[in-house]
């Protein structure tokens, strides 16, 4: 049983992008944005290729690129343009340089999550197999909370069954590795913190944490169901008699029960908050780098990192 918060050595964006940097000394990602109309993820872009993170290759209509660009001052050191008129053939020609292994990573524009993602599953082996799970994993840093928390899914799967949500538990643990923390603690969502047949996401979280306890789920802590209070704050999980949990009051990711619950923690921390954001979806051919339309470029950007990392 943990009594004081545990605040894993990586704890901050700017910890983040030193081991994109780190990763990318030798060896930039080859990094493809797939549409060019945005001009935030426009000078998310070219910063990541300032920092040496990525060789860009930019997928859209060659004249609007060029008239941000001048429009904004934004400048690229060296740019490979893919000309493309049509959004879902700037995708569909991106995904096809992935599986060519040409690529690295996506980095989603001014294009609609649910219409990428359409087509980018229509495409089958192009960008996915069977064996994998493709979901959406927000990294956040709040600012009254000393460590990052991670939350999946906002943005890919709508309702998760059981089985899902075992590959995204383990997706969420990937990449917490992938930033730094080694054994994330990963709390199950729900409305209460104990088990009630009628609710099945309890049912669900119950399964998970037994699954964890008996070493089915490794490299890292596992608990739920627990709420969102208990999973982030001590006083609360031990007030509400949860002291026996080496999550609670200490997450480091929150699996949530369904898309609603996550889409709507994302959006509140990021817009009242005061939370550094970004996200990555992982699980396919390459990872794609994805926030939210309305997300700052500094969030654009860290979404980007999050993606360099996980390619």
């Amino acid at each position: 049983m943990s009594q004081e918060v545990n605040i894993p050595e990586v704890h901050s964006y700017s910890q983040i992008l030193q081991r994109a940097k780190d990763k990318t000394r030798e060896q930039r990602v080859r990094a493809a944005l797939v549409d060019v109309s945005d001009i935030n993820i426009l000078k998310a872009f070219a910063r990541a290729e300032a920092e040496g993170l990525i060789d860009a290759i930019v997928f859209g209509d060659k004249a609007l690129f060029q008239k941000i660009c001048d429009e904004h001052g934004i400048q690229f050191e060296n740019v490979q343009m893919e000309h493309a008129f049509q959004r879902d053939l700037a995708v569909i020609n991106a995904a096809k340089m992935a599986f060519d292994q040409k690529l690295d990573l996506i980095v989603k524009g001014r294009v609609f999550t649910a219409d990428m993602l359409t087509v980018l599953f229509d495409l089958g082996s192009y960008f996915t197999s069977k064996e994998q799970c493709v979901s959406h994993v927000a990294v956040l840093k709040p600012e009254r909370y000393d460590k990052l928390l991670l939350l999946s899914d906002s943005a890919v799967i709508v309702q998760p069954d059981l089985k899902t949500k075992l590959m995204m538990v383990r997706n969420l643990i990937d990449v917490a590795h992938l930033i730094g923390i080694d054994k994330p603690r990963v709390s199950v969502l729900a409305a209460v913190e104990s088990v009630y047949p009628q609710m099945p996401v309890t049912t669900d979280a119950a399964v998970l944490s037994k699954m964890a306890e008996r070493g089915q789920i490794k490299s890292c802590y596992l608990d739920g169901p627990l709420s969102f209070d208990i999973s982030v704050d001590m006083f609360a999980a031990h007030a509400k008699g949860v002291v026996q949990s080496e999550v609670a009051g200490q997450a480091d990711a929150m699996l949530a029960p369904h898309i609603e619950v996550a889409n709507g923690i994302y959006k509140a921390m990021s817009l009242f908050g005061r939370c550094e954001t970004g996200g990555v979806i992982v699980g396919g051919r390459v990872p794609i780098a994805l926030g939210s339309r309305v997300d700052s470029a500094e969030s654009k950007f860290n979404s980007i990192v999050l993606g360099v990392l996980a390619a």
